[in-house]
C-alpha cells in the first residue's frame, strides 16, 4: 500500500507563513481602527495581506489530501472536505507528469519540480508533486507500471 500525503515541513512552512500574515493583517486593522486620518496605502495593504491569508488557508485547509493506492484501486480522501472516493485503476482515462527544472545555474544541484497528474473518465482529477507530498517516487512508478498506455506525453 502507498500512501502519500503532504510533507509535514510542506504544512508547517504555511502555517507559519499564514499566521505571520494574520498577524500583519491584525496589526494594520487595528492601526486602521484606531487613526482619526488612515492612509489609502494603508487600506491597500490590508486588503492584500486578506487576500493572501484566504488563500493560504485555503491552500492549507481544502486541498489537503491522502491519496493511498493498493490492490489496483485509488483512494482519494479530503479529510477537510469530508470528501472519499475509490477508483479502480481501469478508470484512469489519462496521467501526465509535468518536469519542470528549477537549477539556478548550471553546475549547481540539479533540482527539480514534477507534478503527477491522475484524470478519472468519472470522477475529476488529482495532482500531487513531489515537493509538496511524500511518495511521489513511489505512486509514479506504480502509475507507469500499471497504466503506461495512458500516459499523456508533452
Amino acid at each position: 500500500m502507498i500512501i502519500s500525503r503532504p510533507k509535514r515541513q510542506t504544512i508547517f512552512s504555511l502555517g507559519i507563513f499564514t499566521m505571520v500574515i494574520l498577524v500583519g493583517l491584525v496589526y494594520f486593522w487595528k492601526q486602521i481602527l484606531t487613526m482619526e486620518e488612515v492612509a489609502i496605502w494603508r487600506y491597500i495593504v490590508a486588503v492584500i495581506l486578506l487576500i493572501s491569508a484566504t488563500l493560504l488557508l485555503h491552500k492549507l485547509i481544502f486541498n489537503y489530501k491522502v491519496l493511498k493506492i493498493s490492490h489496483d484501486q485509488v483512494h482519494i480522501y479530503y479529510p477537510f472536505r469530508f470528501y472519499k472516493s475509490v477508483q479502480d485503476i481501469k478508470s484512469l482515462g489519462a496521467w501526465q507528469e509535468i518536469v519542470i527544472d528549477t537549477s539556478k545555474k548550471k553546475d549547481a544541484k540539479k533540482t527539480e519540480y514534477k507534478q503527477l497528474k491522475l484524470v478519472f473518465v468519472n470522477k475529476g482529477f488529482v495532482k500531487i508533486s513531489n515537493q509538496e507530498n511524500s511518495e511521489y517516487d513511489k505512486v509514479y512508478k506504480y502509475i507507469k507500471r500499471k497504466a503506461p498506455k495512458k500516459e499523456v506525453k508533452d
